[in-house]
């Protein structure tokens, strides 16, 4: 008997803690709405954010005043995103701000960068492309060999899966010459051959030290940026640009984001609270003149207008995520329930709490419990059966309706 309650016992605890992801996530996909914001860029012109928000004939545009703009306005009004358009009717201005623009100079000037959580969740397959940063060529040719990092550095080659030991041995002993300390704990960079040109990898080493090793005429290329003297380095987004102004972006231990100068390495911040790399993702949209950056969180997005020269902040803007049906429902049913959607390496549960309230539901369904079976069971029973309830709520319930039966 004390057996048979025993495996009772353990299918309700296992089917519960499969009810506390199960039962609500079918509540969540049923009721969950996602949040939609508009979009959002900073005028060279007015000096203000510009929204566009609405599809065909409810497209409203107006400004972070309430101003409302025509089509031709808002193109107007945003001639570093809409220059093409400007250039095509013949309305494209030949200076902005005291300064002459081109459309060249514009696109030249223009980039385009996003940061999303799973860049540092994701598993990596720890084998990179090194590609010649100097070939001669205009289209970049993958090199047929893939390289390692572990106690060591490796070159693989990709058809016979042989170590190319010479290759090996020679980039060894110039990340060891330029003061680089195995095993490494990362490689961040862009192995894709359709962009204008490779600057290789920057690797971490043990010592939290960010090196930059890329490949020159056939030849290793090492070279310490010295940012982990000034910071203690997270991540690192690599960002080919036209005018070859930075690297790439710096993350460091807080979230402060910083661009790494080229060819100084020298780490310039971004006007910009802590990112929460683990919650958050952000968008920069820059120019000549401005950078717009979208910051968004659970809790909402924030809009940031940076200077392009010192990158500091000369705006802000936010808006505030609103709550949806599930947000409202999950505050009342579910104090504490289990997912497994968050970005990380590994699949794994995570538990999520809400708000105390819900515990009032919980304890009507206890009560309710209670009432219902206490002229069938004895009162110990019904109040460790109770008790449970209390604790783990309609997934609880929902396990002990499994075994009806049990004594």
């Amino acid at each position: 008997m004390k057996s048979r309650n025993l495996i009772s016992y353990l299918i309700i605890f296992v089917s519960t803690l499969a009810f506390l992801w199960g039962i609500p996530a079918l509540v969540r996909l049923a009721t969950y709405s996602g949040q939609s914001y508009p979009f959002v860029y900073f005028s060279s012109v007015v000096k203000q954010f510009c929204f566009r928000e609405g599809s065909g004939k409810d497209v409203r545009r107006y400004d972070a005043t309430g101003r409302q703009y025509s089509e031709s306005e808002f193109d107007a009004a945003l001639p570093m995103f809409n220059y093409r358009q400007l250039a095509v009717n013949g309305d494209m201005p030949d200076s902005i701000n005291g300064r002459a623009v081109t459309v060249h100079d514009i696109r030249r000037s223009s980039i385009i960068f996003r940061y999303a959580k799973t860049d540092v969740s994701s598993p990596h397959t720890g084998l990179y492309v090194l590609l010649e940063s100097m070939s001669g060529r205009v289209d970049l040719v993958s090199p047929g060999d893939a390289f390692r990092l572990g106690s060591t550095i490796e070159f693989i080659d990709i058809k016979t899966n042989a170590v190319n030991k010479t290759k090996s041995e020679l980039y060894a002993k110039e990340l060891d010459r330029r003061g680089f300390t195995f095993p490494a704990q990362w490689a961040a960079g862009d192995f894709n051959t359709r962009k204008p040109y490779d600057e290789g990898y920057f690797v971490l080493d043990a010592r939290g030290q960010l090196f930059h090793m890329k490949q020159v005429s056939g030849k290793p290329f090492i070279r310490n940026t010295g940012a982990g003297d000034s910071v203690r380095v997270a991540h690192f987004s690599m960002l080919p640009v036209a005018d070859r102004r930075f690297y790439g972006f710096v993350f460091d231990a807080q979230g402060c984001m910083y661009m790494l100068e080229s060819p100084s390495y020298r780490l310039t911040k971004l006007g910009l609270p802590p990112v929460d790399m683990h919650r958050s993702e952000a968008l920069i949209m820059g120019n000549m003149f401005y950078w717009t950056v979208a910051v968004t969180s659970p809790e909402g997005r924030k809009y940031y207008a940076l200077d392009n020269e010192t990158l500091r902040q000369v705006d802000e803007y936010a808006i505030a995520r609103k709550a949806n049906l599930w947000d409202k429902l999950s505050a009342w049913i579910f104090p504490v329930y289990v997912t497994f959607s968050d970005a990380t390496k590994y699949v794994q549960p995570k538990l999520n709490f809400t708000t105390l309230a819900a515990l009032t539901f919980n304890l009507l369904l206890a009560l309710a419990y209670a009432a219902a079976v206490r002229k069938r069971k004895k009162a110990v029973a019904v109040a460790c059966s109770s008790a449970y309830i209390l604790a783990t709520g309609i997934a609880g319930l929902a396990a002990m309706a499994l075994l009806p039966g049990r004594k």
